[in-house]
């Protein structure tokens, strides 16, 4: 079993080329089936759109690295519709309440044992009264948003959860960066003046609960056209075939209008 937080940071191989293809950036838990169904790549070089891997075409999760047979297994969230309907669920487990089923809330979670050779979730682990303490999944009754609810009570574990290694890992891309290699990059097809510090700073507070993955993903918009009309979170409606600007992209301030307009967004 592997906690998520050695999951996440890890290089990515292509075993065919012997290369390395990217970072995974996140994981896409299923809660309706308690799996790993997708991993989100970081790509420092790609910043036009998410993309994901299905945990079927992982060959490997190890210590270094996670393979994978080739690049083409990795697939843009945009032409993905499970793992759109995942993020749209948008569970993550990390930092949720955990509720009995009687009604009683016994802590908050901090990490999440996946079975590595199956994808499946092994357990949960969770902090209440300053101990840790583990629930398995088969006392799980509700993956949710926001509560964990389990049958009974859980038994008490010694397991340690340690910390990433990070010469494992690639650095995190600053967020300011990557918003300017994404506009600069635009400009070529279309042309926007935008000044970073202050795009950044213009973005509502909504706005900024944004995790890194999907402010990157609001970037990916300027300059790109819909296939229809989109009702946007400020009441004002994107139309069909309008260029998306860098003020419209600050009206886009939750998840579910993210993932409506990359579901719709034009195929050139």
């Amino acid at each position: 079993m592997k906690p998520t937080q050695e999951i996440i940071g890890l290089r990515i191989i292509s075993i065919l080329e012997g290369t390395q293809v990217g970072v995974v950036k996140e994981l896409v838990l299923n809660p309706q089936e308690k799996t790993l169904d997708f991993v989100i790549v970081d790509q420092p070089t790609d910043f036009f759109g998410a993309k994901v891997i299905a945990f079927a075409d992982i060959l490997g999760i190890g210590e270094f690295a996670i393979t994978i047979p080739h690049p083409e297994v990795i697939q843009d969230v945009a032409q993905n519709i499970d793992a759109q309907n995942l993020l749209k669920q948008d569970t993550r487990v990390l930092g949720t309440k955990v509720l009995t089923k009687k009604g009683q809330l016994i802590g908050t979670v901090t990490e999440v044992l996946i079975e590595d050779e199956t994808g499946r979730i092994a357990a949960c682990l969770f902090e209440a009264q300053g101990q840790l303490q583990q629930v398995e999944i088969d006392q799980v009754i509700t993956l949710g948003k926001e509560l964990l609810i389990i049958e009974g009570f859980p038994t008490m574990t010694n397991q340690q959860i340690t910390e990433p290694n990070s010469e494992n890992q690639m650095p995190t891309p600053d967020l300011t960066d990557l918003i300017k290699d994404a506009v600069s990059a635009e400009e070529t097809n279309f042309q926007v003046e935008v000044n970073t510090t202050e795009d950044v700073a213009s973005l509502g507070e909504s706005e900024m609960d944004f995790n890194l993955f999907e402010q990157r993903q609001l970037q990916y918009f300027i300059g790109k056209k819909v296939e229809k009309d989109i009702v946007l979170d400020n009441s004002q409606v994107l139309r069909a075939g309008e260029h998306i600007t860098p003020e419209i992209v600050t009206q886009i301030t939750s998840r579910s209008s993210l993932m409506e307009i990359t579901s719709h967004l034009q195929k050139y």
